[in-house]
């Protein structure tokens, strides 16, 4: 499995480490040898979760392209800039519940903003310095056509 390396920086100064492989059934197993340095004591959850993702990929004879991205830790006012997006993105989301249901009644539509913040920061993470944000990403194409999935992990501080 020849695995491509590189660096990107993001939003806010996040630091990334990009990892790009190809997977067939036949180095399968090679999954759970890769060691990614970045993601340290939660090496082995970001392992499994890369066999799963290919599992459910579904891709069996055909080469199944696999994208890592891990970051630096956080920083304090990092952690700080996305916890501030998150806070954003609840205010947004409560309002659009409460423009759902504005026209039953004023308390009505209050209580469904109120609620629908409540609940979308009850479902978005909070960050904090330390914590490493991993994506992983496969694609494959053929077979039923061409599939794509992606999917998160937020390694706390304490794992480190």
């Amino acid at each position: 499995m020849d695995i491509q390396k590189s660096q990107a920086f993001g939003r806010h100064g996040i630091t990334f480490y990009i990892s790009r492989f190809s997977v067939t059934s036949i180095n399968r197993h090679e999954l759970t040898t890769l060691y990614f340095h970045e993601a340290r004591m939660a090496n082995w959850e970001l392992s499994r979760r890369l066999r799963e993702l290919y599992d459910r990929m579904l891709a069996r004879d055909l080469p199944c392209a696999m994208g890592v991205v891990v970051s630096k830790p956080l920083t304090r006012q990092q952690a700080d800039l996305l916890n501030e997006q998150r806070s954003d993105l609840a205010v947004l989301v409560g309002s659009i519940f409460g423009g759902i249901v504005s026209g039953i009644s004023k308390m009505t539509s209050l209580w469904a903003a109120r609620e629908g913040r409540k609940f979308s920061q009850s479902q978005l993470r909070t960050y904090h310095a330390g914590d490493v944000i991993v994506g992983i990403e496969a694609h494959v194409n053929g077979g039923i056509g061409p599939q794509r999935t992606v999917t998160s992990l937020l390694i706390p501080t304490q794992a480190g």
